[in-house]
Order: structure tokens, then sequence, then C-alpha cells
């Protein structure tokens, strides 16, 4: 993964994150779309169970805390690869 796709992938699973903490009805969709860019990274499969959770249950407060720390994993995922992918 180049670095500027990496840094795609941190931003939109940290725009997912904060949609997850402030309760945004946005969440589930942010998620699908950081999942998609992140396709083939270890982030992937997180994000990816992380929509699916919020799109399934959205207003369950067990569910949402839950899809927050896969998030916040794939996000430090994705930080990690685009630290790595650094000249």
């Amino acid at each position: 993964m180049s670095g500027a796709d990496a840094l795609r992938v941190v931003t939109l699973a940290a725009q997912a994150e904060m949609a997850l903490v402030r309760r945004d009805s946005v969440a589930a969709p942010l998620l699908a779309q950081a999942a998609r860019a992140a396709d083939g990274t270890p982030g992937g499969p997180l994000l990816a169970q992380a929509a699916a959770m919020v799109r399934g249950e959205p207003d369950r407060e067990a569910i949402r805390q839950a899809a927050l720390s896969l998030c916040r994993m794939a996000l430090q995922e994705a930080q990690a690869e685009a630290l790595g992918a650094q000249p």
C-alpha cells in the first residue's frame, strides 16, 4: 500500500471513529467507505466487521462500543502502515 493510500484509510477511519463517538447516523456509511478503502490491508476486515455491526443494530450501546473498538484497532493498523510507507 502506498503512503497516500494508507493516509486515506487513516483519514476515513478517523472520521468513522468520530461519528461513532458522537453517535452520528453517518457512522455506518463512513465505516463502509473506510472498509472499502482498506480492502486487502490488516485493518480492512476490522472496519468491515464494525460497519456490519453498526448497520445491523445502530442504537445498541454495546454494539456501538464494540464497533468503536474495532475502528480504533483498524485506525492503529492504518497508522502503522502509513508510517511504514514513509521513506
